[in-house]
């Protein structure tokens, strides 16, 4: 009798180990690689929110020393010049893992022409007019791939007003 207590004992030694091995490996690995990506989602998510809406603001005090009246072609100078302080301020925020897949800055209000000559003179600052930034970023996720989902599209979009531009008025 004692001899076949010793032998069950015996016969269960690994059990425990092979049981903790497979609780590790189909439960444990899968939900920490789950919440690894999922933080990862949110890093993401987080960086291209915050670079859409640093990159509006930059766009919306810009500032520059030019006339405030002008032509168009004056006007897409001081655009492209603000855009380029738009695209800077973008790429210092986004982020190590984030990029900015696809991307556009666009100005919703239109031209701003000034009542006074509307044929030919514009406010070159668009004062008062919006500034809009939108990013999509493309997430690769590792359990996307494992369910059938091969990207998740995170998109942001920042609107703000253009602040009053050009040199500062001195007070009289």
């Amino acid at each position: 009798m004692l001899a076949k207590i010793r032998q069950t004992v015996l016969d269960d030694k690994g059990q425990g180990l092979v049981e903790f091995a497979l609780v590790t490996l189909f439960i444990i690995v899968p939900v920490m690689v789950a919440i690894i990506d999922g933080s990862i989602l949110f890093y993401k998510w987080v960086a291209v929110n915050n670079a859409a809406r640093e990159g509006a603001r930059a766009g919306a005090i810009y500032q520059d020393s030019r006339t405030s009246n002008g032509t168009k072609a004056m006007m897409l100078l001081i655009d492209a010049a603000r855009e380029s302080v738009i695209t800077q301020a973008v790429d210092a925020i986004i982020g190590p893992l984030a990029r900015r897949d696809v991307w556009s800055i666009t100005y919703p209000d239109g031209d701003p022409i000034l009542a006074t000559n509307p044929t030919t003179v514009y406010d070159v600052y668009r004062t008062g007019c919006n500034v809009q930034v939108a990013i999509t970023h493309k997430h690769t996720s590792l359990v996307g791939l494992v369910i059938g989902v091969d990207t998740i599209d995170l998109t942001a979009t920042a609107t703000m007003r253009i602040e009053r531009g050009g040199v500062a008025i001195s007070a009289p």
